[in-house]
């Protein structure tokens, strides 16, 4: 499995994220799956909490174009990048196609219902839940508590979970107990994405590893997050994945002289 400053990522592709989903599913085992992006990284190298979590987690795709680039650079590349957003579509389409019940749980006020309908409107058979829970902090572990009972008492085959980071996968982690058979996505603000609150940038930009500038322009309160927190582990990260590469070059071995024929 490759490792990024430590940090596990597998060598999947989106069908075979979604595959494996389906297939525990099948089998009756649940899972949990994290997508990482550099904030993301910096908070796994912070955190041996977090580090502890990510080993027990059985599905984690690059989200961030720069760890794919990083995980290019250190040769240990994985196949594709694969967004929160992605798998939210491609899971869903899989489980409204195997009669799999879905739940939305989080997000801003009206994301998930919204999230929910356009879902709906693009597989009509999808069976799919809301509980919407945008976290105060002042309130944070009773609204958690909330949605947790919720979730147990939903019986939900697939829950994608939009919290903030730290939360959604302590969160995840509880409710896996509680829950084995069921997979728990943990998705962030995608629910604003799907619901066409907020745009996914041109893939040339995504490209460029320049997503963090395109959403400074829409979202500046941001600054701190990819300026102040995210430029010094985005360098860490380059210089790591330059060191690897150089550890992995193959030492040349020089060539046996030929002996030297008598007569």
């Amino acid at each position: 499995m490759p490792r990024l400053m430590g940090m596990p990522i597998h060598d999947v592709t989106m069908n075979e994220a979604v595959d494996r989903v389906i297939d525990g599913l099948a089998r009756g085992r649940g899972g949990t799956v994290i997508t990482p992006n550099i904030d993301i990284l910096r908070q796994y190298r912070s955190s041996p909490d977090l580090r502890e979590v990510f080993e027990g987690t059985d599905l984690l795709v690059a989200d961030g174009m720069p760890l794919v680039v990083s995980l290019r650079l250190q040769r240990t590349p994985v196949p594709e990048q694969i967004t929160g957003t992605d798998l939210l579509w491609a899971v869903s389409t899989a489980a409204a196609a195997h009669g799999h019940t879905v739940l939305l749980a989080g997000g801003l006020p009206g994301d998930a219902d919204r999230a929910a309908e356009a879902l709906r409107r693009r597989n009509p058979e999808l069976q799919v839940q809301t509980y919407p829970c945008y976290v105060q902090p002042e309130a944070e572990a009773q609204q958690v508590a909330e949605m947790s009972r919720a979730v147990v008492e939903s019986r939900a085959d697939i829950v994608f979970i939009g919290l903030p980071f730290r939360t959604q996968v302590t969160t995840m982690a509880l409710l896996r107990e509680e829950m084995p058979a069921t997979w728990f996505f943990g998705v962030g603000s995608s629910f604003e994405l799907v619901n066409g609150d907020r745009a996914r940038p041109p893939r040339w930009v995504q490209r460029m590893c320049m997503e963090w500038a395109w959403r400074l322009t829409s979202q500046p309160q941001l600054w701190r997050r990819y300026l102040v927190d995210g430029m010094p582990i985005a360098a860490r990260l380059v210089m790591s994945a330059l060191r690897t590469r150089w550890q992995r070059q193959p030492i040349p071995v020089p060539a046996s002289p030929s002996p030297v024929s008598s007569g």
